[in-house]
């Protein structure tokens, strides 16, 4: 029997379309690629103009320093690069790519036209369509003005993946391409403030990005042009940080969130982390800063050839970007004014009304909350907390799941024997999480929400595409007690809220109710789900302080029947591992941990 071959050499073309696909996934890694490019060749402005979302046409202009043309014909040839000369240089890069190295795979996959002019030179065109990466043939052509300069390159890509139908299918709407096109020229505007950007889609001006300090052009993009409070840290040195703060604005997503390091734009786990844990406390669950987190480290203590598109990076020593960043946020949030959260600065009817004030009773309960030997029989506490005082009989309590009570320690600590461990409870972290859902729930559960007009509408500013978006949305508001409505192309005005908000910080408020809003699957919204949109830091803050203030506190006396109350009532709760502020409620010691303190088991 014949065996036939089955292992065969690819044709060029269709390895070099495999390739692309590691680079080009969609019309923004193309525009990621030659904007990088352009900034490399030292431009001082860029502009991008996209045809039906860059799905049939992507045009990129600079004035940078052009290529002549020798370097032309190269541009589009596998492996030509301007950057790279020995092996060495790979760890000490410090431009964003290597010119020319994208283009081939654009080539690949595209119409690729490119018109180019060095300093001094004549101006030149190269055309390459879906063809494997050869040398380009540069024709002469009339001399181009580059952006007002005598100097610079013109990109067009025309036609993306019309040879390849599967790519295709897997493309979003046209305005969804467009938008992830402003996203990534946003992120690389962030790294570079001294260059003027400017994005065009369909001849809709989308974005134009004026030279500016960092602050400004962070300030301008994060908050969309509405007033926010801008905190900056600044420390120097051979590893420096620089962070520009937008507080208050609170997003259901990180795309706010720029790590910028030696000028590279990306998205790393361990600096994401770093910066998110000395802000945990400021912002609700799931939700996330509006942040520019600008680095500037020893080259060789990153390593930048992770990933094909360059967007993640590995640290040689992640302890130091832990400090760095922690240093840093902790200079702003100590300098930075507390914001004032307390219940009864603000005369809020609606409020006072779901959030009755409460204190701590110390009472005699002969209902106890669990079936007691010689206790009356089938009754509960009513309200989470009440103590019970102990009348002199002495009981014995099923105080499964959580185990045999033992004691209290410290007068703030229950001690629960479970089998093999011990459960330790702090009273005021237990009541506290019971009393904050307790409450919580008063104003989400609301049968009817009462609404407070504004003497002044209240306008947020919005791009156009996030507009747009809301339109379909809008109205569910109503349901929650806004009145609100699309003003213009590019706002949204509000003329009513519900009344349990207060006026404390309401533009910033509202623009992060619109982002989640945004972000909310459509199948979610509706129901009680949609409720969660009317809670927000500022409400979750007067209520976890409510919630704190009406707790017992350590060293209060709480009995037994008080304490298996109190935790059983914790263990029902939606949330019973940490109080608001995220302190743990209870521990567990196994009693291997406590034979190993004294040393009968190593």
């Amino acid at each position: 029997m014949e065996v036939l071959n089955q292992i065969s050499i690819l044709p060029p073309l269709i390895a070099e379309r495999i390739a692309a696909g590691e680079v080009i996934e969609r019309p923004a890694s193309v525009v990621k690629e030659l904007v990088e490019n352009s900034i490399d060749a030292g431009a001082t402005q860029i502009e991008v103009r996209l045809s039906k979302g860059g799905c049939d046409l992507i045009e990129v202009f600079d004035d940078g320093s052009g290529m002549p043309h020798d370097d032309l014909e190269l541009s589009v040839c596998r492996h030509a690069t301007s950057k790279i000369r020995s092996f060495e240089d790979l760890s000490e890069l410090s431009s964003l790519g290597f010119r020319g190295e994208a283009l081939p795979s654009i080539a690949a996959v595209a119409d690729l036209t490119i018109t180019s002019r060095a300093t001094h030179q004549e101006t030149f065109e190269i055309k390459a369509a879906h063809t494997a990466p050869v040398r380009a043939k540069a024709e002469r052509v009339a001399n181009y003005n580059f952006l007002g300069r005598t100097h610079g390159t013109r990109v067009r890509v025309a036609s993306l993946f019309s040879q390849i139908p599967a790519r295709l299918k897997f493309l979003k709407s046209m305005g969804a391409e467009a938008s992830a096109v402003r996203e990534i020229l946003e992120r690389l505007a962030l790294t570079h403030p001294e260059v003027r950007f400017a994005l065009f889609s369909d001849d809709r001006k989308l974005l134009d990005l004026p030279v500016e300090p960092l602050v400004k052009r962070a300030e301008r993009m994060l908050g969309e042009s509405n007033p926010y409070e801008v905190l900056e840290a600044k420390l120097d040195g051979a590893w420096a940080i620089q962070i520009i703060w937008l507080k208050g604005l609170s997003l259901p997503h990180t795309r706010s969130m720029y790590q910028i390091v030696n000028g590279r734009a990306l998205r790393d786990r361990i600096l994401q982390t770093a910066i998110l844990n000395p802000l945990r406390q400021s912002f609700l669950p799931g939700n996330f800063p509006a942040i520019v987190v600008k680095l500037d480290i020893p080259s060789n203590e990153i390593d930048v050839n992770v990933h094909p598109t360059k967007t993640e990076i590995r640290f040689l020593d992640s302890k130091k970007i832990f400090a760095l960043c922690s240093a840093a946020l902790e200079r702003i949030l100590v300098d930075s004014t507390p914001a004032e959260f307390w219940l009864g600065k603000e005369t809020n009817s609606s409020l006072a009304s779901g959030i009755s004030a409460y204190s701590p009773q110390y009472s005699v309960d002969t209902q106890m909350p669990f079936q007691a030997e010689g206790a009356p029989q089938g009754s509960t506490s009513t309200e989470p907390g009440t103590v019970a005082q102990n009348t002199g009989s002495s009981f014995t309590f099923d105080t499964s799941p959580f185990g045999q009570f033992r004691g209290v320690l410290f007068s703030t600590y229950f001690v629960f024997e479970q089998g093999e461990e011990l459960l330790m409870v702090d009273q005021h972290a237990a009541h506290e999480r019971i009393r904050y859902e307790k409450l919580k729930n008063s104003v989400l559960k609301a049968e009817q929400v009462e609404t407070q007009t504004l003497l002044v509408p209240e306008v947020v500013k919005l791009s156009q595409d996030k507009v747009v978006s809301l339109k379909d949305r809008i109205t569910l508001l109503g349901t929650l007690g806004f009145d609100a409505e699309v003003f213009g192309e590019e706002a949204v005005l509000f003329r009513a809220i519900p009344a349990v908000w207060g006026m404390s910080q309401l533009a910033t408020r509202l623009k992060n109710l619109l982002e989640r809003l945004l972000e909310l699957d459509p199948t979610f919204i509706s129901g009680q789900n949609a409720k969660e949109l009317v809670w927000d830091e500022f409400l979750f803050e007067k209520i976890a302080m409510e919630a704190c203030r009406s707790s017992f506190k350590a060293g209060d006396f709480i009995d037994e029947s008080g304490a298996v109350d109190l935790t059983q009532k914790l263990m029902h709760c939606e949330h019973p591992g940490n109080c608001p502020h995220g302190r743990p409620t209870y521990i567990k010691i196994p009693k291997s941990k406590v034979e190993e303190w004294f040393s009968r088991k190593i």
